[in-house]
C-alpha cells in the first residue's frame, strides 16, 4: 500500500468520522503558497477556527468544505437530514465533497440547504464548553507516543531546560538517567509536572506538531518528512497551529489561546509555511487519543514497502 495512503485502516466509519483518503504531499501547499488569501493572518485565523468548528470531521475535509463554503453551518448526508432531523434537501441544494471511507467521496449538505422540522440551537454550538480533557484520551496518547519512539515525562522545567524537545542519543540518556528511559526511545519530550491537564496536553500537541512537522528530522518509526531546513518562524507557525488546532476541536478554548496569540490579535503577512504537514500532523495527534496502538498507523514513507 502506498505510504502516502489514509491515516485510517479500510473500514466501516461512524457518520462523521471522515477517511482522508490520499492527496498529493504538493497539492495542498502548492495552492496555499500560490494564494495571496492565505497570506493574511486574520484569513488564515478565520480558517483554523473553522476547522476547528467541526470536530467531527478530519482537519483535511474541514479544509475541503472551507474552501467550497466557508459560511456553512452544519453538515450532514442527505440520508441522515431525512432520517434523524426529518429535514429533506431544497431544489437547489449545493451538494459539498469531502473524502471518504470505502469509496472516492461523500456528499454532504448545509443546514441551509434544507428544509422541514426545526433543529435544536444546540447543533449549531461548535465547541464543547467543558473545557476539559479526558485522562484516558492523554494516556493514549502518551502510549502511542511511547510506540513511535517519543518519550514524555513530567519534570520540574522552571529554570532547569532549555528546550522541552530532546533528541536521544547515548549522551543525552545518561544525562536523563534518573527518568529510566528505554534505549529505543529517539525523542524525550518534557512535561510541566505542576500543571493541569489540559495544559499538559497543549504542551504535548504543540511539540509533537513540531516532531511530526519534520523539524527535528526523521528516524526509523517516522511516517513524516526531514524537514530540518524549516525556518524557525515558520517551524513555529507550524507547531502552534497544530497545537491550535488540537486543542480547539477538544474545545479547549484557554489552551488554545496561547497559541499564535500574535497573528490572531493583529492583521499581517506571515510567511510561507506547509499546511499539509500542519493538516497530517493534527489530525495524527486526534487519532493517537483515540485507542492504543500496536505499532505506528502510518508506515514511514522512507521505509521499504
Amino acid at each position: 500500500m502506498s505510504s502516502q495512503m489514509s491515516l485510517f485502516p479500510s473500514k466501516d466509519l461512524p457518520e462523521e468520522e471522515e477517511h482522508t483518503g490520499e492527496i498529493k504531499l504538493s497539492a495542498i501547499d502548492e495552492m496555499f503558497a500560490a494564494s495571496r488569501r492565505y497570506r493574511s493572518s486574520r484569513e488564515y485565523m478565520e480558517l483554523l477556527q473553522f476547522i476547528a468548528r467541526f470536530p467531527k470531521y478530519s482537519a483535511f475535509n474541514c479544509f475541503l468544505l472551507y474552501l467550497q463554503n466557508p459560511s456553512m453551518t452544519y453538515v450532514a448526508t442527505a440520508g441522515r437530514w431525512r432520517k434523524q432531523f426529518k429535514r429533506r434537501l431544497k431544489a437547489d441544494a449545493r451538494p459539498l465533497v469531502i473524502l471518504a471511507p470505502m469509496s472516492p467521496v461523500r456528499f454532504l449538505y448545509d443546514l441551509k440547504d434544507t428544509e422541514g422540522q426545526p433543529v435544536s440551537p444546540d447543533l449549531l454550538k461548535p465547541y464543547d464548553k467543558t473545557g476539559r480533557v479526558r485522562r484516558a484520551v492523554y494516556d493514549k496518547t502518551l502510549h502511542n507516543c511511547a510506540i513511535h519512539g517519543i518519550a514524555a515525562r513530567d519534570v520540574d522545567l522552571r529554570h532547569q531546560y532549555a528546550d522541552s524537545i530532546i533528541p536521544l542519543t547515548y549522551k543525552t540518556l545518561k544525562q536523563f538517567e534518573s527518568l529510566n528511559l528505554d534505549s529505543q526511545m529517539k525523542y524525550l519530550i518534557l512535561l510541566e509536572r505542576g500543571h493541569a491537564l489540559e495544559e499538559k496536553y497543549s504542551s504535548l500537541a504543540y511539540d509533537l506538531g513540531h516532531i511530526f512537522c519534520g523539524h527535528l528530522g526523521i528516524d526509523d518509526k517516522a511516517w513524516w518528512q526531514d524537514r530540518r531546513g524549516t525556518g524557525q518562524t515558520q517551524a513555529r507557525i507550524e507547531a502552534e497551529s497544530v497545537a491550535f488546532l488540537v486543542c480547539r476541536r477538544k474545545g479547549l478554548l484557554e489552551n488554545s489561546g496561547k497559541f499564535l496569540s500574535g497573528y490572531a490579535q493583529e492583521d499581517r503577512e506571515i510567511p510561507a509555511f506547509s499546511l499539509n504537514a500542519v493538516l497530517y500532523s493534527a489530525h495524527y495527534v486526534e487519532e493517537m487519543g483515540k485507542s492504543r496502538w500496536r505499532m505506528p498507523k502510518k508506515k514511514s514513507r522512507y521505509q521499504s514497502e
